[in-house]
């Protein structure tokens, strides 16, 4: 996928985002972007909320600043990816693939990252623990 049409599909995706807070108004189309080859692409500051990525490829994608809350990155390959300061509250990061990946300012809360890679990852201590539910010693 290009640039132009990930542009697109976010602003569509923008128009459903905003129609579903008004009460369910039609508009827009919510993002499908399961098993797309998304690398490397800029999602900086999106709104995908809500949107389907289980198995995208996004390494190396910029996600700095992003919406994701509610997301389902489920099997997704994040290599390297940039979530720096991005929404990730409910995510579902399951068996995702996030080596490399920076989380550096994000915040997580009730995401779920069962048998996700997080070899190599940029994360707060606080921010880890508090994603997998660790309790002080």
């Amino acid at each position: 996928m290009d640039q132009e049409t990930l542009d697109n599909i976010l602003e569509a995706h923008g128009l459903w985002l905003r129609a579903r807070a008004k009460g369910g108004e039609r508009g827009g189309k919510r993002a499908y972007l399961a098993n797309e080859d998304l690398r490397g692409l800029d999602f900086r500051g999106a709104a995908l909320s809500d949107a389907d990525l289980r198995g995208a490829i996004l390494a190396d994608a910029d996600l700095s600043g992003a919406d994701i809350r509610g997301t389902n990155l489920s099997g997704a390959i994040c290599l390297g990816a940039n979530f720096t300061n991005a929404l990730l509250d409910n995510v579902d990061l399951t068996e995702a693939d996030l080596r490399g990946a920076n989380f550096k300012g994000a915040t997580m809360s009730h995401g779920e990252l069962w048998r996700a890679n997080l070899k190599g990852m940029t994360i707060s201590p606080t921010l880890l623990h508090s994603i997998l539910q660790c309790k002080p010693v």
